[in-house]
């Protein structure tokens, strides 16, 4: 089973992290779905995030996801990135 360097190597065909690769191309490769961009989009509101905050949830999202060997970030994934970077919402 390939690690997560392994499967972010083969997403993006060089030597890049989810923490270094362009968002346009991250969300290219690994894009959210409407429902979780909405949910993002509503917290982000309620929580006043810049979009600055909003990309490094989504880059923590991607990696977790890799971390569990899910192709697709996973909405456990985007709720554990958000604990990670703002302390408990839920």
């Amino acid at each position: 089973m390939p690690g997560a360097r392994e499967r972010q190597y083969a997403r993006y065909q060089t030597e890049q992290t989810n923490g270094k690769v362009a968002i346009e191309k991250l969300l290219k490769t690994s894009p959210l779905t409407k429902s979780q961009e909405q949910w993002l989009f509503s917290l982000s509101l309620n929580h006043h995030w810049s979009s600055r905050v909003k990309l490094k949830i989504i880059r923590l999202a991607r990696t977790i996801s890799d971390l569990e060997n899910q192709t697709n970030i996973s909405d456990e994934a985007i709720k554990e990135a958000i604990q990670l970077r703002s302390g408990s919402l839920f």
